[in-house]
């Protein structure tokens, strides 16, 4: 049995590999595995708080292969640990399944044991989420092999007699758990189950041990990532700190010493232990070691915190380690857990603000740790009155989004804000608890947890509405109540590669195989504990925001809990084994249970999710990131804001060494005091930028939103507001602390119309240039990295290129948009406006542009239906891409190039069908340029295809009632208002629209019925 055992699994390896390999995307993706390929290439740190381990295992298996193959290569590398993973859930569920058949004495058991193996295993493999992440570069297979193996150890460790062996599982399991933190920190959660396992074998399960064992097992948690992982850099910095200061001594000393005095504290505790043969201290130390071991993958980012690249940052010091561990970029210690404010708590009428703790930072000039906050009003205090228990809306950004996921009416409370007495509805209790159940576990975690098992509607990113990301099991009277009816669904949504639907089949075996556990209370209590931890657990730890999706789905987080499922899923046969005891024939009952599961799980979604999985001609990120650096000039600053619109740059960059003469700048890193710092160096063939910045104005640890008060409607002339910056008699007493601020909201920058490099002739762009760029951007608070981009402005707008990635979103260019100039999918700033009123004040350079869309920019595979189109694909080609041909043809036709302008469209009509990029907004838009330019009987199918879309989805969306009426209502209205102006815009008149006036007055008033009907405020 255990070489059949052995052999199956490594046949299971080598399948799932292979699958995964087939699936696998030969380039960068979007999201992080562009970042994580840069790192991994590179060995630098990436996003915190990091993951040094899988960073530095990839660099090892990297060096082997050249450039042009490290994207490749690391998604293989995912696809490995994805099939390790599968491979240890085989070996936990046989382990499991041979305890629950022990005492049945069957001759055939070890042919169920098997069969439970194979469908957990291959369950899991084919899952939607654990397929997506073991085909791209992450983090997340890498994880769950570290999670699976210590759970396949823990369960060696419970059945084994042999206490020399016991203690080396243990040793092992340690060791696990400290290569864990360096891949993913939450990881550390699994003590918190697995301490079931421990009570058992030790004491045996009974009420009493499995209560202790759970707060032993939290606390466990709480001391290893409290005490340990940050405690441990929190005292090294505490030393360093002191050391440097007190003492002279080098950065890092404190480092060093306290590396010292653990491993001499560690060793006289082995030697004591030895010598007065206490032996559970001994092996408690001796665990300690093995932990520290496998933990120590974080001086990588030390060691390499002089790397010359743009993703990391500069970790030199253990200051910057722990904020670096802490994620403090993000805020996350800032996250309410068990009590805190609310969304619209005032500040406290009495104290708005109370003391922090300093904040340190190291001078490179003094060689000193230096105060750069003495902590003074540093914190916000909010009012009493409006704190809760366990509170899940306390976002004041996310205000509005709250009140859209559950009715949100309040409690009225009086209150004095800035001395007027205001009445504020603080959310009720229910209301906070209505949205936990709503947003964090129905939509994040259970609607998840459906995709996986019941089905999915699409992989369309889903905010709430009816027609994007949903759960669907594929019965559509199950479905309708929550998606509509499917005959009512347009083509595109009910015919979608991504619509997989299991008809609840996996989740029923899932159901079952816990049910098959119920006589083996610790295995039950361990698995289940598992899936709540790495599941709810996640989602009440992490206390997401409603904005955590607006970027992107999240399900990878809880690929931990599917793990769990997948082994029930598998546990399921040795219940339908035991539930079909009526057919005696023991093979025609285990023959009857494999053709059940095996076809109503693993085959089902390998056959459903093979289409939508296959991402080996996926290469749009890769063009995509080529058509922005295609775009710049040379020694551009190129200014990007998000993830995808960057990480992709930088890979071709530092991986691949293209355009490496571009400065690619993420305005959301701004704020950050080491990325700061690198603009003013140089970056392969890119230039350093001059800035005129004090240090202490961004050195991390300053406030990083300097206030308005305006005191002038002139103005702000750059080189001046920087003087003024650098002035302390210029500051404000801004609640308890003398401040800078911003004077004005409309700002200036000088032009010497004599130095600045003319990329444009004027004359040809119907413009001419100005002797100052002047533009109104009006805040009540700046943050930091808009300051830092008006300094960066200031200083290189006469000698460099400055451009701005075009793709819809607006934070980016600080309202900079009267003098941003089209120049492929960059926009350039240049000193440049029209005067006529009557001409179109978008400028467009199309002796640049013309070439470059129809020449240059690469994006074919989206206009046939063989291939599986992935929805950041599609959405930025009809979102992005479609935009910048319309500005094109547009500009192209105002200068009289109809011909040009004719073949520009045909190109954009023909890369971005409706078929697979389904017409709306832009492709209206776009149908409007045809008619202008002569071809009206292609122009008017293009709008009623665009208004037809539209129509459609509204026609489907007001059928029922749906879920999340608020957002749902407000998108139907958007769709309504959209149409009706499509009506009226319509090429050949609104006499002509698909439908007419007295049909959609008709519909209107329908729609004002459904909306009273559906609208809970």
């Amino acid at each position: 049995m255990q070489k059949t055992k052995k052999i199956s699994s490594w046949i299971l390896f080598v399948f799932v590999f292979l699958v995964y390999a087939i699936s696998a995307p030969n380039t960068i993706a979007f999201w992080d595995s562009s970042e994580f390929i840069t790192s991994n290439y590179t060995l630098q740190a990436s996003h915190p708080p990091g993951a040094p381990f899988y960073t530095i295992l990839c660099k090892v298996v990297l060096s082997f292969f050249p450039a042009t193959k490290a994207a490749l290569i690391t998604n293989l590398i995912s696809a490995f640990f994805g099939a390790l993973t599968i491979t240890l859930l085989f070996r936990i569920t046989i382990n499991i399944a041979e305890r629950i058949l022990s005492a049945t004495k069957n001759k055939l058991e070890p042919i169920l044991v098997l069969l439970s193996g194979i469908t957990a295993a291959l369950t899991l493999a084919f899952s939607d989420s654990f397929w997506t992440a073991a085909t791209e570069a992450e983090v997340y297979t890498l994880s769950f092999a570290l999670m699976t193996g210590m759970i396949h150890i823990l369960l060696l460790w419970e059945r084994t007699l042999d206490k020399r062996k016991e203690v080396k599982l243990l040793f092992f399991f340690a060791f696990l758990l400290g290569i864990s933190t360096g891949v993913h920190l939450i990881l550390i959660a699994i003590v918190i189950p697995l301490s079931i396992l421990i009570a058992h074998k030790k004491f045996g399960l009974t009420i009493k041990s499995f209560i202790i064992a759970i707060l032993l097992g939290c606390i466990a948690f709480f001391f290893i990532y409290g005490f340990v992982v940050q405690g441990s850099i929190k005292l090294a910095n505490s030393l360093d700190v002191w050391l440097v200061n007190s003492f002279q001594m080098s950065l890092n000393s404190g480092v060093i010493i306290m590396l010292i005095l653990i491993s001499m504290l560690l060793s006289l505790a082995l030697l004591f232990s030895r010598k007065r043969q206490k032996i559970t201290l001994h092996h408690t130390v001796l665990g300690i070691v093995f932990f520290l071991i496998g933990m120590s993958s974080f001086f990588m980012s030390i060691q390499r915190s002089e790397v010359n690249t743009l993703v990391a940052e500069s970790l030199k010091n253990s200051n910057k380690m722990l904020q670096y561990v802490r994620a403090e970029q993000f805020g996350i210690s800032a996250i309410p857990l068990l009590k805190g404010p609310v969304f619209n708590a005032p500040l406290d009428k009495d104290v708005g603000f109370i003391d922090g703790k300093p904040a340190y930072s190291y001078n490179s000039n003094s060689e000193k740790y230096e105060m750069v906050h003495d902590g003074k009003f540093k914190e916000v205090n909010y009012s009493d009155e409006f704190t809760m228990f366990f509170p899940r809306m306390f976002d004041k950004g996310d205000a509005e989004k709250y009140k859209a996921w559950t009715p949100i009416f309040g409690e009225p409370i009086n209150y004095p804000v800035q001395g007027e007495m205001v009445t504020i509805n603080k959310p009720t209790f229910t209301e906070n608890i209505s949205f936990f159940i709503n947003y964090q576990i129905v939509w994040l975690n259970a609607r998840y947890l459906f995709w996986n098992f019941i089905g999915r509607q699409n992989d369309h990113h889903g905010l709430g509405y009816i027609k994007d990301g949903n759960w669907i099991s594929g019965i559509n009277a199950i479905d309708k109540s929550r998606v509509g009816d499917t005959s009512l669904m347009p083509e595109h949504y009910k015919n979608h590669k991504g619509n997989d639907a299991y008809y609840f089949l996996p989740f029923i075996l899932g159901i079952l195989g816990i049910i098959a556990l119920r006589k083996h209370k610790h295995y039950f209590w361990t698995t289940l504990l598992l899936f709540l931890t790495f599941g709810i657990g996640i989602t009440i730890y992490v206390n997401p925001v409603p904005s955590s999706i607006l970027i992107r789905e999240r399900d990878y987080i809880f690929i931990g809990s599917f793990v769990i499922f997948a082994l029930w899923v598998g546990l399921s046969v040795i219940f339908l084994a035991q539930a079909l005891q009526a057919v005696k024939n023991q093979k025609a009952r285990i023959g009857i249970v494999a053709t059940l599961v095996l076809l109503a799980a693993p085959i089902q979604l390998l056959a459903k999710g093979w289409d939508n999985h296959q991402r080996g001609h996926d290469n749009f990120a890769y063009n995509f990131g080529k058509a922005y650096l295609d775009a710049c000039p040379p020694q551009s600053i190129l200014i990007t804001n998000g993830d995808n619109m960057t990480f992709p740059l930088w890979y071709l960059q530092q991986v691949e060494g293209y355009r490496t003469d571009i400065r690619v700048i993420n305005y959301d890193q701004l704020n950050i005091e080491t990325h700061i710092n690198n603009l003013k160096k140089v970056y392969y063939d890119s230039k350093p930028l001059k800035l005129n910045l004090n240090h202490d104005f961004y050195v991390s640890g300053v406030e990083k939103l300097i206030p308005l008060q305006e005191e002038t409607k002139d103005a702000a002339v750059l080189p001046i507001l920087f003087e003024f910056l650098k002035k302390d008699d210029t500051r404000i007493n801004w609640n308890g602390r003398m401040r800078h601020y911003i004077p004005s909201t409309t700002f200036s920058i000088p032009i010497d119309t004599t130095r600045i490099k003319k990329l444009f002739d004027p004359q040809k762009l119907n413009a001419s240039y100005t002797s100052a760029i002047t533009w109104n951007h009006a805040k009540k608070f700046y943050g930091l990295n808009e300051i830092v981009l008006m300094n960066i402005l200031m200083n290189n707008i006469n000698e460099r290129p400055i451009c701005f990635v075009s793709n819809g979103k607006k934070r980016h260019q600080i309202s900079l948009e009267p003098y941003l100039i089209q120049h492929g999918l960059v926009n350039v700033l240049a000193p440049i406006q029209r005067k006529n009123p009557q001409l179109n004040p978008k400028i467009v350079a199309t002796d640049m542009m013309y070439p470059y869309i129809i020449n240059k920019v690469q994006f074919e595979g989206l206009d046939g239906d063989s291939g599986f189109i992935r929805d950041e694909n599609t959405t930025y080609a009809r979102e992005i891409l479609r935009q910048n041909y319309y500005f094109l043809a547009q500009a192209l036709l105002e200068e009289g190039q109809t011909k040009k302008a004719i073949e520009v469209l045909d190109k954009c009509t023909t890369l971005f069908p409706n078929k697979t990029i389904p017409y709306e907004q832009y492709a209206y838009a776009i149908g409007r340029l045809y008619v202008r330019a002569g071809n009206a009987q292609q122009g008017t199918e293009i709008c009623k295809t665009a208004m037809k879309n539209i129509w459609d989805e509204l026609q489907w969306m007001v059928s029922f009632n749906p879920p999340y009426p608020i957002i749902n209502l407000r998108h139907a209205y958007r769709l309504k208002n959209m149409y009706y102006q499509m009506m009226q815009q319509f090429p050949s008149g609104i006499q002509n629209a698909p439908i007419s006036e007295q049909m959609f007055r008709e519909f209107d008033t329908a729609f004002s019925t459904w909306q009273k009907r559906n609208w809970p405020y």
